[in-house]
């Protein structure tokens, strides 16, 4: 199988849905030999920011000499942006291996009698498959959905679970309240492991404390920081023991987000993962995560960011009051329909002057003039278009040239790659190719 093949075997997995539960990803990992039990794991839930935690904490134990896997989910720029080891992406060439590993392990299943693993259980086994055969020294290993059913949570014995300000999201699948979403979140806690986790809504605190007492997990809670800064071009504040830091991302979620992974990088020194106040230091203020946030340019002044909820949406408009309130905005909006999007744009139109309504390339997605039509409905200015490329070029026609002028695309992980690549094109500048 070569990547072309390990592609189009992928995209055929969508054919099987999302099967939530865990008898699928034990089964296909019982083919692959179980391989997953050789790997030290940290499991990372919760609604938003498990991906940027997960990259704090790849960048300082990198820097620390340790072989860190990180699998997060969805892959935002591409098949195997989920797969990264020391922070550069699977090869093709690896990629292709390890699919035709899981592949053939499908075969001998379905062959059995058993059902066809969904994508995301292939996926996670592609991953504990290349972290096995490069002898990762620690994995972080992020929840796709939820927690206690998600093919994830077929480890046993975590480093240590760590959680994420737990949200209102994906509640078709985990419930309608807080406390119902919680419980299933929680369900990575396992027996003895310790929970790290952000000062928790009242009702998911419950839930988690309950659940570690239960099974004896100690539970550790990062420290909350009330005040941070831009200072250059770097978000800075101050975090008790390692003095002034100065991150590199900027979004304003990014000091929560910071902090439970220092939070996390003092646990996993204390077990035996040697990381020096210095590297922590280092590898936090170096640390770089795509489309969380992103500037692209400057002149023209355009970002990214994976906003896609309620909650992610209180804090991109928290990031934009901060460093551009005086600026006029354009907004790239575009969003699934099964997202709460009319609280979306209750939180973001007061920070743009016109919305430009984008459909993400996704079955889900909402129609670009549906939601330029609500956004109107609630007083605000919106455009459809038919492209993302479009609109993108529309967008930098708007602002080039102009001086507190900027524009932001964000209500979707999954249009992102399309909205990298078509600013890119339209100006000439960067990466001509998203990998």
């Amino acid at each position: 199988m070569d990547y072309t093949q390990a592609y189009v075997f992928r995209e055929s997995l969508k054919a099987y849905g999302s099967q939530m539960g865990l008898d699928g990803i034990k089964s296909l990992m019982q083919e692959l030999g179980d391989i997953w039990k050789e790997l030290n794991i940290v499991h990372i839930a919760g609604t938003n920011g498990k991906g940027s935690v997960c990259c704090f904490l790849a960048s300082a134990l990198s820097e620390a000499g340790h072989c860190v896997g990180q699998f997060n989910s969805p892959s935002v720029f591409g098949a195997r942006d989920a797969y990264r080891i020391r922070g550069a992406r699977i090869s093709r060439e690896e990629y292709a291996s390890c699919m035709a590993e899981a592949a053939a392990a499908c075969q001998r299943m379905t062959a059995g009698g058993k059902r066809h693993p969904t994508l995301f259980e292939v996926e996670t086994a592609v991953a504990f498959l290349w972290f096995f055969k490069r002898n990762c020294d620690i994995v972080l290993l992020e929840t796709g959905m939820g927690g206690a059913t998600d093919a994830t949570n077929l480890i046993e014995t975590p480093l240590c679970s760590v959680f994420v300000p737990i949200q209102l999201d994906h509640m078709e699948y985990l419930g309608t309240s807080l406390t119902e979403i919680a419980d299933i979140k929680a369900g990575i806690i396992k027996k003895n492991c310790p929970v790290v986790t952000v000062c928790q809504p009242k009702e998911a605190r419950i839930v988690l404390k309950q659940r570690a007492d239960l099974l004896n997990a100690p539970y550790i809670e990062a420290p909350v920081i009330s005040e941070s800064y831009i200072e250059g071009d770097k978000l800075c504040y101050t975090y008790p023991k390692l003095g002034k830091l100065c991150l590199f991302m900027k979004g304003s979620y990014q000091v929560e987000n910071s902090t439970l992974a220092i939070q996390t990088l003092f646990l996993l020194r204390e077990r035996g993962f040697a990381c020096s106040d210095t590297q922590i230091r280092k590898g936090i203020e170096t640390a770089k995560w795509e489309g969380r946030f992103e500037c692209l340019s400057q002149n023209p002044c355009f970002y990214i960011d994976g906003a896609h909820n309620p909650a992610a949406a209180k804090m991109l408009a928290a990031s934009l009051k901060r460093e551009f309130g005086a600026f006029q905005k354009i907004g790239i909006m575009g969003v699934m329909a099964d997202k709460d999007y009319g609280e979306m744009l209750e939180i973001l139109l007061p920070f743009f002057d016109v919305i430009y309504a984008i459909t993400p390339d996704q079955p889900r997605a909402l129609p670009a003039q549906t939601l330029a039509d609500a956004v109107c409905q609630k007083g605000g200015k919106a455009k459809a278009f038919r492209c993302i490329k479009t609109a993108v070029a529309a967008a930098v026609n708007e602002i080039a040239g102009k001086e507190r002028h900027m524009a932001a695309a964000f209500g979707s992980l999954y249009s992102l790659r399309e909205v990298k690549q078509a600013f890119y094109e339209c100006t000439g500048s960067g990466q001509k190719d998203i990998p």
